[in-house]
């Protein structure tokens, strides 16, 4: 806003200063031509008498004073055009003379060009002398100096030009008050909806700069009301929930195990509650109960951590602020760790060896922006689906630079992998394959995977590598 407002102020300044300073050079040129044309109608005068009393001696005293007084120089010649008397030098006789020989043959020049400070310092003016009023006699020619005129008028015109100044300073002192005035809103919104991004508190003063603006600032105070209630109502129910969960849950395990604890005393001391089928039955149904309290608390569990890796990832993803720092590594040597393959993978190896599947992993270490914790959550998740879903297969796991700036973490299987139209699902909450719905699992995995790695400002790309089987690749910062 500040340069549109300047330039006009500059166009509106410029277009009130030009006639302005063409009208103080004009009225100048106009004083200086009435005295020298006064002047030279006064010596036209007196070299009339001169040429009818045959006498040039008052002529003469008048142009030397006249000389003497304004620094100018004047000649007067006869009808032939031979210098009768003259006082000063003429520089440029050529002009001079074509001035002469037009007063006589009876056409005066008596205009000044306009006086500009780059204006010749002399101009020539001239006029006929006449006895009867009709046939030139003789000529008169005056040498104008223009120096006090031109001094005048470049005063004049240093004058308008500091006068313009001031204005165009007024313009952009205005234009800044002005400028600054309506962008505060703009600013206090700018800062605000960063604050909202990063879970930061703000205050936004709905009363300042114009109208719209202001009434933009509410509707935005409004709508940042509606969206933190929404995340707060959004974030306390996964909460309430997962403690909802978590406490039935307990306590149907504690009565189960309870029971169970109790049917084993009671064989202990002969005391018989039925036949060994339906022991064996009640037994069978106990740990199919514990099985599910098992897959209900991992699905809680993996539901927090979903929670919590979508809210770190959208800090991070604000770019910056202390939401960001906190959930992302830090640009500094602190946030870079160097890591190996075998090193990441080595806590899961008896997992993966129970699955019976070959690990292959390089001990060549490699630098990767990541949180440590973060790493080694995600390469536990991709190791526990593929002990899950790939049992009997290959798994590798590489590190590898990608170039200067990223390092690639790549983990992949041998093992049935998915179809081409279910790999661009994955990765959505509780989605898992047809062919995966009698596995234990929740359907989390792969999701909490993408959240931590876009956490860390990582990308991940989900696709099947030339041999089959599914293959993950997180790419890093490096550096």
């Amino acid at each position: 806003m500040l340069l549109p407002l300047f330039l006009f102020g500059v166009l509106a300044v410029t277009a009130i200063l030009i006639p302005v300073g063409a009208s103080i050079a004009q009225s100048r040129t106009q004083e200086l031509q009435l005295q020298r044309g006064a002047a030279l109608q006064q010596i036209v005068q007196l070299a009339s008498s001169a040429f009818e009393l045959e006498d040039s001696r008052e002529l003469e005293h008048y142009l030397d004073r006249f000389s003497a007084t304004f620094g100018e120089a004047v000649i007067v010649v006869d009808g032939t055009g031979e210098p009768v008397t003259a006082s000063g030098s003429f520089a440029d006789e050529h002009d001079v003379s074509d001035l002469i020989s037009g007063a006589l043959r009876g056409v005066p020049q008596r205009d000044l060009a306009t006086v500009t400070p780059w204006s010749p310092r002399s101009a020539f003016i001239a006029a006929p002398v006449t006895l009867d009023g009709r046939t030139p006699e003789g000529a008169v020619a005056l040498r104008v100096d223009q120096q006090a005129a031109q001094r005048d008028v470049a005063a004049g015109w240093a004058t308008i030009v500091a006068i313009g100044a001031a204005l165009l300073f007024a313009v952009l002192l205005a234009s800044v008050f002005w400028t600054r005035w309506v962008l505060r809103p703009v600013s206090a919104l700018d800062a605000a909806a960063n604050a909202l991004a990063e879970n930061r508190g703000y205050a936004l003063d709905a009363d300042a700069g114009p109208p719209e603006l202001r009434r933009l600032a509410r509707s935005f105070t409004r709508m940042a009301r509606s969206v933190e209630l929404t995340l707060d109502q959004q974030h306390g129910l996964v909460a309430d929930a997962s403690h909802q969960l978590r406490n039935p849950l307990a306590a149907i395990r504690l009565r189960i195990d309870g029971f169970a604890h109790g049917l084993s005393h009671g064989m202990t001391h002969g005391v018989s509650h039925g036949s060994d089928e339906a022991d064996e039955g009640r037994d069978a149904e106990i740990a199919a109960i514990e099985r599910d309290l098992d897959r209900l608390e991992h699905t809680v569990a993996r539901m927090l951590m979903l929670a919590n890796a979508e809210h770190r990832a959208t800090a991070a993803g604000s770019g910056h602020g202390a939401a960001a720092s906190e959930a992302s590594p830090l640009p500094t040597a602190d946030g870079l760790i160097t890591v190996s393959a075998a090193h990441l993978i080595a806590p899961h190896s008896e997992l993966l060896a129970d699955a019976r599947i070959t690990v292959l992993a390089a001990e060549e270490t490699h630098p990767i922006r990541f949180r440590r914790s973060d790493l080694e959550e995600v390469v536990e998740l991709v190791a526990d689906n593929a002990a899950k879903y790939a049992p009997g297969s290959t798994f590798r796991v590489e590190l590898a630079r990608r170039d200067d700036r990223r390092t690639a973490l790549i983990m992949s299987d041998s093992g049935p992998g998915l179809a081409t139209a279910e790999i661009a699902l994955v990765g959505r909450r509780f989605w898992r394959s047809a062919a995966h719905a009698q596995l234990p699992g929740s359907g989390l995995g792969l999701a909490i995977v993408e959240q931590l790695s876009h956490a860390n400002n990582a990308q991940v790309i989900i696709d099947r590598p030339p041999a089959g089987g599914l293959r993950i690749t997180v790419t890093a910062e490096a550096r």
